[in-house]
């Protein structure tokens, strides 16, 4: 194992340089060609199925969809290409030090592109398996996001909500890990041996049969590590930041190690990928040899005579002028420096500006949606209300969450199918428990004429069935009678009601909910977006910001999701617990205030 690592370190040694010059080409490439190419495509098919962008349960149209299936397809091809060229170039630079050659980067390359016309066919099949595969185990920066997902929160609300789905995530792990372990030697066969997609798979099916966990040990040995490796660094940097005692060189000194750190950690990610083929290049040979078939070099290198001529004068020029190019590295990362600590020192730096939102009023000690929950909400000095209305058949606003009301009151008819007569006579605290026996479903000026008179948002979540038309003006009639267009936010599912609500009052904020969402959300016309917390990426922030636009995060009510949520620079979050999304608030605020002094 040791004498595997020892090899393989000396491997890495000599063709650093090479791997490094590649990844940083490559990161260069798939930010100005590849990702915006896939993203084109991709915006491009959404506007083809007639729409710029799909929200929510809109987002399976694409699968059922012809455009949306020859586009994901194409997609899908483009990506295999992006990781297959990655992957083919890095396995060559390695396969070929494996044999003590050293070869030029872009022999690698033309070599690989070569070797390109092995994914025209069915093969391209199970390769695209194989990547989703890989992609989890890897930093996969060079494709576009087209959806939103953060995983950690996905994950973390699994575990959390049930054991079943729990063990349902590990089984699912599980079974990746194994199908990735079995086809991991596809890509060796494929540029080392020559073969198609399918005699490599089963090749690598094959010769992994009995090494399976020989083949996880060592890549997990190999990866912790690194990991170990990289969280000493880290730690040694923090210790040497703690020592330096005095205020004007310890901040200097504190910006210096900071960046330096940064730039440690991208080079760690983009050395991640060829440090494990390395060690993988010499477990396929090491497997081949102990079946007793023969290890010799038989790949062919490809090349083009004007770059590898450039490349060699690349590569002198740095090599002559070694120390002059040291020197203007320094100077530029002390220049970054610089500009970073000066940066740092000028940020005025105020209160944690997130608005804690309880949802359905304070639901967990009161009856959801009812007169009593949202003042028990108030008095705990939440930052925003936020509750859910419908529209009674003959026309009256009351607060409710279900289109029935089986859950609340043991009651199956509709609100949009009854009176308001009738509606009134519903006890909605009789299941909630005895202390709230005979609560009734409030009118939303009942709660409007409450908020009014408090410093508290109301976040209104219209519930629309039939009529948009006359529930819009109903509920703005409402807001305008109460004089509170700028207390009041407005979201729905339904972009529709929200358009009819800005027709009819553009004052009032307007925002769309979204648990899933495709394409260009820019052309959507509202103030705020309301997210599913496991969509919040820092790629959705941004854009919502560019677009000037808020975002509130529901229902976060895990404490370790709170905390995740607010690495982010989101305006609100709606929460059951709101009393535990303040303490949290509360806590990390002091922490940064304390370490910031």
């Amino acid at each position: 194992m040791f004498e595997l690592l020892s090899s393989s370190f000396q491997d890495f040694k000599k063709s650093y340089k090479k791997y490094l010059s590649f990844e940083f080409i490559y990161m260069l490439l798939a930010s100005l060609i590849f990702i915006p190419l896939i993203s084109f495509i991709f915006n491009r098919m959404l506007k083809m199925m007639g729409t710029g962008a799909l929200l929510n349960a809109e987002v399976y149209k694409i699968g059922l969809s012809l455009t949306g299936m020859i586009g994901m397809l194409l997609i899908s091809f483009l990506a295999v290409v992006i990781l297959f060229v990655e992957f083919g170039v890095i396995i060559i630079i390695a396969q070929k030090r494996y044999f003590n050659k050293s070869i030029f980067v872009s022999e690698g390359i033309v070599t690989t592109i070569k070797k390109l016309p092995k994914l025209l066919g069915f093969g391209i099949f199970p390769l695209i398996l194989i990547l989703f595969l890989i992609l989890p185990f890897i930093d996969s920066s060079n494709l576009p996001a087209l959806l939103d997902f953060n995983w950690p929160i996905i994950l973390t609300s699994k575990i959390y909500g049930s054991y079943f789905i729990s063990l349902l995530y590990l089984v699912v792990f599980l079974l990746f890990t194994y199908l990735l372990i079995r086809s991991i030697f596809t890509f060796h066969y494929i540029f080392s041996e020559d073969m198609s997609i399918r005699e490599a798979i089963k090749c690598s099916w094959k010769i992994t049969k009995q090494n399976k966990l020989k083949i996880l040990f060592n890549l997990f040995l190999l990866n912790l590590i690194i990991f170990v490796a990289g969280f000493l660094l880290i730690t040694v940097i923090s210790y040497l930041v703690t020592v330096v005692d005095t205020r004007i060189i310890g901040n200097v000194v504190e910006s210096y190690l900071i960046t330096f750190s940064s730039y440690m950690t991208i080079i760690f990610s983009l050395l991640s990928i060829p440090i494990n083929i390395i060690i993988i290049t010499r477990l396929f040979y090491r497997f081949k040899s102990s079946q007793g078939e023969l290890v010799e070099d038989q790949l062919v290198l490809h090349s083009n005579k004007k770059l590898n001529s450039f490349e060699s004068y690349v590569t002198k020029f740095f090599t002559k002028k070694k120390h002059t190019f040291v020197s203007v590295v320094i100077i530029f990362l002390t220049g970054l420096f610089l500009i970073n600590y000066t940066v740092n020192e000028n940020i005025v730096y105020l209160k944690w500006d997130v608005s804690v939102a309880s949802h359905r009023g304070d639901l967990k000690n009161a009856p959801e949606n009812s007169m009593s929950s949202v003042r028990s909400a108030i008095d705990k000095g939440v930052d925003a209300v936020e509750i859910d209305v419908q529209m009674t058949q003959d026309g009256v606003i009351v607060l409710n969450h279900d289109m029935d009301l089986r859950r609340t009151a043991d009651v199956s008819s509709q609100i949009k199918d009854m009176t308001y007569e009738e509606v009134s006579k519903i006890d909605i605290g009789r299941l909630h428990s005895e202390e709230y026996v005979g609560e009734k479903i409030p009118k939303l000026d009942q709660v409007l004429e409450v908020v009014k008179q408090e410093d508290v948002t109301l976040i209104i979540d219209v519930k629309s069935v039939d009529s948009n038309s006359e529930f819009a003006e109903s509920v703005v009639e409402l807001i305008e009678k109460y004089e509170m267009e700028d207390a009041v936010y407005i979201q729905a599912f339904e972009n529709d009601i929200l358009q009819e609500i800005r027709n009819i009052n553009n004052s009032i904020k307007i925002g769309q909910i979204l648990f899933l969402s495709a394409g260009n959300l820019s052309n959507l016309d509202v103030d705020f977006y309301t997210i599913r917390q496991s969509m919040l990426t820092e790629r959705f922030i941004n854009n919502a910001k560019r677009q000037n636009r808020e975002v509130w995060v529901w229902t976060v009510n895990i404490e370790r999701n709170m905390k995740e949520v607010l690495k982010y620079d989101i305006d609100g979050i709606i929460t059951d617990y709101p009393e535990r999304a303040q303490n949290v608030l509360g806590l990390d605020f002091t922490t940064t205030q304390a370490e910031g002094s």
